[in-house]
């Protein structure tokens, strides 16, 4: 069988396999320079927490012992609601570091981590008041959701960047994330 040549008459439509044609480049994958955007942004929302909210969080982990051990008489189950009262006042009194970002057609970049497009099912803007994020939703089952915060004089170029690679959908918070922000964690 021998080759089709470019001066034979042209094939039948459909699908034709042409080796200058196995590897397209598509437009997500070719990077212009005038697509990026760059910002500097905390990296969480940090709510002050003073001797009242660690008060609240003791009595509430004590009470929770309590009710523990008189439910169960089980000191591992009640030390483990010691383990996370204290996890929680660590993290709770930790500062959030200020994180540069950088989004662009190879993906999202967070301080020296670059996350490409095809680890994301779908963005979505969640409003927190008067600061507004962009939540994305990752395709492995243990990956985290991840927040990214930014002014919003720069939203429409984020999204714009992202939203050609990713789909949109309406996004809400979900139950814990509003439950941690209803304690100001």
């Amino acid at each position: 069988m021998q080759p089709q040549s470019d001066n034979q008459t042209p094939a039948p439509a459909g699908w034709q396999y042409r080796p200058e044609n196995a590897a397209p480049t598509a437009p997500a994958q070719q990077a212009k320079p005038s697509e990026a955007v760059h910002w500097t942004a905390s990296e969480f929302i940090a709510h002050q927490k003073g001797a009242s909210w660690y008060g609240v969080l003791i009595l509430a982990g004590l009470s929770g012992m309590v009710i523990i051990y008189f439910l169960t008489h089980d000191l591992v189950s009640t030390a483990m609601i010691f383990v996370v009262m204290v996890i929680m006042a660590v993290l709770a009194g930790r500062k959030p570091r200020t994180m540069e970002y950088q989004v662009d057609s190879q993906g999202i970049q967070i301080g020296t981590k670059k996350y490409p497009y095809a680890n994301f099912k779908t963005y979505s803007i969640i409003e927190e008041g008067p600061i507004s994020s962009i939540t994305l939703l990752p395709l492995k089952r243990f990956m985290p959701t991840m927040s990214l915060y930014y002014d919003p004089k720069d939203e429409d170029r984020i999204t714009a960047i992202i939203g050609s690679y990713l789909p949109f959908v309406e996004g809400q918070k979900d139950a814990i994330d509003r439950l941690m922000h209803r304690i100001r964690f």
